[in-house]
């Protein structure tokens, strides 16, 4: 399939002298005025220079705030059904969810921030992330490799949250205001509020503060079964604020905070019920910021953030044999700090961005519960337990620190119709078990550090004010993770030998933008995209006796792969109507050449909307297709493998808003309309994953004061 969508390219590359001369008469158009499409978003993600998504001759978007109310989703993961070889794996609990890009799933792949702030977490059949979507202006995501500018761990992308804060809110000459919501969805009877106030009390001070909850009953699948313990308890808090020190400098302080406490299902990735824990989940966001671009100076733009996230997940009283798996209480943490600087200088034709990063990442995992004194080796169940808890770390779930250092720079420079970007970045991983640990391997140096160095290259080149080409080759690699270091399971010994994970990112593109071409106000833009990952010394893990016999590591740099797939844009926009137009391919192969089961479906989208009775009234509706997938199936009863076709589906989605008048609007989004019955990419292997959700008709009521 290389060579088909390479020639793809090719065509669509050169067609560019086709219409050169049919699109000239578009040159003169003044961009001010124009209307914008998705791809005219402004995103510093890809360069961390201010751009379009277009112009940044690179695979990134950006999701809005308007694009996620109008079809009122209720997870960040159900933003994503329109961006190409980007998807959620799990589910479809609210809590079973991951990103992924291209293929890549695992959160050490995907480096995911919220405001500046890196947040991951990890713990066996559990999502990542777990925020609400209502917290944010706006989710830009940069498909492949993005290390240079961002770090170890962004092999597959990157996926940044930028929160809302005031101006967002606050009209010409308001000094404050609050925006009220109030919502309702059919399928699991969902209840959800948010409120939402902001004030500007001088010219120099900006805050803001919000509250969003939502609480539901089950969902019900799209095969028309009730999914036991999904329902939906959560809350979370926003605080921010900004003061401007002058017309150049700005300090700012942000605070958010994401709980949910319930009964659910264990495994919230894959099908089948474990059983049940009681879970408290909460994570958190602390950010400090200072900016500094004075008018007159080319030389300095500063950014510089420092802030602190955590993740924790507690669960008690598990039920059936969770009940010894869980103990009394199992504890996972994870705490990071983050500090990030960086400045911009522009020296005649070149823009030089160059920084430092640093992170601090704990993880813990600990697990309270009596001591077992007589184990039934049947079943695997105490019989017998002793009377004093004890709290022990999890050899499954190994705690430790991991310290990240890293330094960077870029220079973007032009010449005419040309653009060429260059990076480098060093980075330094210094990272150290718990005390513990340290205590039972004494004889072992368990301090291990990892360092390497990562480029980038990109090469943009305007054809005609309408036709662009470009090229990136970007370097990339990942240290590998407290886990994978210090993991004892099964009695094995821990991996202290293993090195960096490398990945090579290649891409090639052309894009297209030109002005009223059906009427005298309207702008259509593409892209196409041809891309090839290679990922060297992988990191894998192997739990069987037989291939990778006790006490030898669990992990080890022992696989490669190769990927390669498109991934296609068009969007059309008047004052009156959008159509925006998807569609992304993907397929690879391990070492042994043969598939990498765990890769998406090809995936088809189309979203359409109108304006209408002078832009008070919003419709529109969204089709997603995507294709069959092969995958591989284990039978429980053999343990071996044989391979399957996930079957493929279309769903449809409608939308609607009204602006009853300045202060009310009123919006109705149906997921699902023909209530298609369907099944999600698993959590683990990238297997069948459960059903997805059936009709789901939801409805919002929204005021501002």
């Amino acid at each position: 399939m290389r060579l088909s969508k390479l020639t793809l390219f090719i065509v669509l590359a050169t067609s560019a002298t086709w219409v050169q001369a049919a699109s000239s008469a578009n040159e003169d158009v003044d961009q001010s005025t124009v209307v914008k499409t998705d791809l005219d978003a402004v995103t510093v993600t890809a360069t961390r220079t201010a751009k379009t998504a277009l112009q940044s001759a690179q695979a990134v978007n950006v999701i809005s705030s308007e694009q996620i109310e109008r079809k009122l989703d209720s997870s960040v993961f159900e933003t994503l059904d329109t961006i190409p070889n980007v998807s959620a794996n799990g589910g479809p609990r609210t809590t079973g969810h991951k990103f992924n890009i291209r293929g890549f799933s695992d959160a050490e792949d995907v480096m995911v921030t919220i405001d500046g702030m890196l947040q991951t977490f990890e713990k066996y059949r559990m999502g990542s992330l777990f925020t609400d979507p209502e917290l944010y202006r706006s989710i830009s995501i940069k498909r492949g490799t993005s290390t240079v500018l961002h770090g170890g761990g962004a092999l597959g992308g990157v996926v940044q949250f930028e929160l809302k804060d005031a101006a967002d809110f606050l009209q010409d000459g308001e000094v404050a205001g609050a925006k009220i919501k109030l919502g309702y969805d059919s399928n699991n009877a969902q209840k959800n509020a948010s409120v939402i106030a902001f004030a500007r009390p001088n010219d120099s001070l900006d805050l803001l503060a919000g509250v969003v909850k939502r609480d539901s009953d089950d969902w019900e699948l799209s095969n028309d079964e009730a999914l036991d313990n999904s329902a939906i308890e959560n809350s979370s808090v926003l605080l921010k604020g900004e003061y401007f020190l002058s017309d150049d400098a700005i300090v700012g302080a942000s605070y958010t905070e994401t709980t949910d406490n319930q009964r659910t299902e264990f495994n919230t990735t894959d099908p089948g019920a474990w059983g049940t824990v009681y879970r408290e989940v909460e994570q958190s966001v602390t950010n400090l910021s200072y900016e500094l671009n004075p008018a007159n100076n080319p030389y300095l733009n500063l950014s510089a953030k420092a802030g602190y996230t955590s993740s924790q997940v507690t669960e008690s009283d598990g039920v059936g044999m969770l009940e010894d798996y869980i103990g009394i209480e199992s504890n996972y943490e994870y705490n990071i700090t983050t500090l990030d600087v960086m400045n911009t200088s522009v020296l005649d034709s070149h823009t030089l961005t160059y920084g430092v990063q640093y992170t601090d990442k704990e993880r813990i995992g600990e697990k309270t519960a009596l001591p077992c004194l007589k184990l039934n080796y049947e079943t695997y169940a105490c019989e017998q337990y002793g009377p004093t808890p004890t709290t022990a770390e999890m050899t499954s779930q190994p705690g430790g620190t991991q310290k990240r250092s890293g330094v960077y720079i870029q220079d973007e420079f032009t010449w005419q119709q040309l653009t060429v970007i260059a990076g480098l970045r060093y980075e330094r991983y210094s990272t150290s078990p718990t005390a513990k640990f340290q205590q039972a391997f004494a004889a072992l140096d368990s301090k291990v550090t990892h360092s390497d160095w990562a480029g980038a290259l990109s090469v943009n080149y305007q054809l005609t004010p309408q036709w662009a080409v470009f090229a990136n080759r970007q370097e990339g690699f990942r240290a590998p993770l407290i886990d994978e270091l210090y993991d004892q399971y099964g009695g094995r010994q821990p991996g202290l030998a293993l090195d960096v994970e490398y990945s090579n990112n290649t891409e090639v593109g052309v894009t297209y933008q030109a002005n009223n071409i059906l009427t005298d106000n309207d702008t259509l833009t593409a892209r196409f995209i041809y891309f090839d990952i290679s990922v060297d010394d992988e990191i894998t893990s192997v739990t069987s006796n037989v291939t990778n016999p006790v006490p030898a590591p669990r992990y080890a740099n022992r696989a490669s792969n190769d990927r390669d797939g498109i991934e296609l844009e068009v969007n059309f926009a008047t004052p009156r109507f959008y159509s925006n137009f998807s569609y992304s391919d993907i397929d690879g192969k391990d070492q042994d050449n043969k598939p990498l089961w765990y890769l998406p479906a090809d995936k088809m989208a189309l979203d359409l909307g109108a304006s209408l009775f002078d832009q008070a009234v919003q419709v529109g509706t969204q089709i997603v297709r995507r294709g069959d997938r092969d995958v591989q199936v284990m039978d429980s009863a053999t343990r071996q493998y044989s391979t399957q076709t996930q079957k493929s589906y279309t769903l449809t989605d409608l939308y609607a808003s009204w602006d009853i008048n300045a202060a009310f609007n009123l919006r109705v989004a149906v997921d699902n309309v023909f209530n298609k019955e369907y099944k999600l990419m698993a959590g683990t292997g990238g297997g069948i994953g459960d059903y997805g959700f059936g009709r789901n008709i939801k409805t919002q009521i929204s005021w501002r004061f």
